[in-house]
């Protein structure tokens, strides 16, 4: 099956790149001593999380229970599940995958913990939680320093539970600013916040097992950071328009995804119409004003939002318009929340479809 025979919209991801992506991580954070702990969010592949793990890495996040089940039904058995829970049914799921692998999950809070405990008690278990620590997230989180240390010492006192470290992601510093040395001055400040809760957690008898945080943008900076055991970053293997944005990471790692489109109508000399819409490709960064509109692989042409199912481009000549059945490659603003609004994506080797690849719990 080739390119051109594809049903659109649809996601393409080019393998090789892909491959050389995972590689380039996994290089680079073992030159580091330090473990690569992807996020799966990008992908809810179980097919590409096999590739990171088979690469080297020490497990992977998830940040759904959804895709926590997802993974350990398919044979990744380290998952770390980034999200806290606090629906009875939510907890009885988790402890029910928690018994089939190695898997971990955050607390930030007594209620949150105290939930977990309680109904792994009642089964008999004994939870790994980390304790999430706010490094300038502003979401969920313990502050750094003495209060996540005061909790992680409740944590590690209760019954049902297994403190296993921390996790403190900067979240925050990811995509907002381009500019790296801007970027590495304001990471290294959130960092010095974990360095400070690691002392105040061994102020209070406290060595943490795990230290984790992270992520595609700041890839370069946490990584090797003194007491950072791993970085879990997700954006790395497919890349998209923000990313490629950012010094270092956007140039360190490849573009493998991208969305087809073909043109269905050609109303004049200088717009078509495609089948690429809401629907079909994630716009929700123009809300940040971050440039949210996919970018057409076609010289001279733009593309605006026609609705669910429509886009338009618009042409600055008449010969850069395609033709009526024409196929256009896109680059996705976000690559996490365009692959989410599809079932399967397309691996390619060249112009070779070698895998039709379901999009496991989106």
């Amino acid at each position: 099956m080739k390119i051109d025979d594809l049903p659109t919209p649809c996601v393409l991801v080019d393998l090789d790149i892909l491959e050389k992506n995972i590689e380039k991580m996994a290089d680079f954070t073992k030159s580091k001593n330090c473990g690569v702990r992807p996020h799966v969010k990008s992908h809810k592949s179980p097919f590409i999380a096999k590739k990171q793990m088979k690469a080297g890495a020490v497990g992977v996040c998830c940040q759904t229970l959804i895709e926590a089940e997802a993974m350990i039904m398919n044979g990744i058995d380290h998952v770390l599940l980034t999200h806290n829970l606090a629906s009875p049914l939510m907890i009885e799921r988790f402890l029910g995958i928690a018994k089939n692998g190695d898997v971990k999950i955050l607390v930030d809070g007594p209620e949150n913990a105290g939930m977990l405990a309680r109904a792994a008690i009642h089964r008999g278990m004994t939870v790994d939680v980390l304790v999430e620590v706010n490094i300038g997230n502003n979401k969920a989180g313990q502050e750094p320093g003495d209060p996540a240390a005061k909790f992680a010492s409740w944590v590690s006192k209760e019954e049902g539970l297994n403190f296993k470290g921390i996790q403190a992601y900067e979240g925050n510093l990811q995509l907002s600013t381009p500019n790296f040395e801007r970027r590495r001055e304001l990471a290294l400040a959130e960092l010095q916040k974990i360095a400070n809760t690691i002392a105040a957690l061994k102020h209070h008898g406290l060595v943490p097992e795990i230290v984790t945080g992270g992520g595609t943008g700041t890839y370069n900076i946490t990584a090797g950071y003194p007491g950072i055991t791993d970085i879990q970053p997700g954006s790395y293997i497919m890349m998209d328009g923000r990313y490629s944005e950012m010094e270092t990471a956007g140039s360190d790692f490849d573009q493998s995804m991208t969305v087809l489109s073909t043109v269905v109508s050609t109303p004049n000399d200088t717009r078509a119409v495609i089948d690429l819409g809401w629907k079909a490709v994630g716009i929700e960064y123009a809300s940040l004003g971050w440039g949210g509109m996919p970018r057409p692989l076609i010289h001279g042409v733009t593309y605006r939002t026609g609705g669910d199912e429509h886009g338009v481009l618009e042409c600055e000549r008449p010969s850069s318009r395609p033709k009526v059945g024409d196929k256009v490659k896109f680059i996705p603003s976000h690559c996490d929340t365009t692959l989410n609004l599809h079932g399967v994506f397309y691996g390619l080797r060249g112009d070779n479809v070698e895998v039709v690849c379901p999009i496991a719990r989106r």
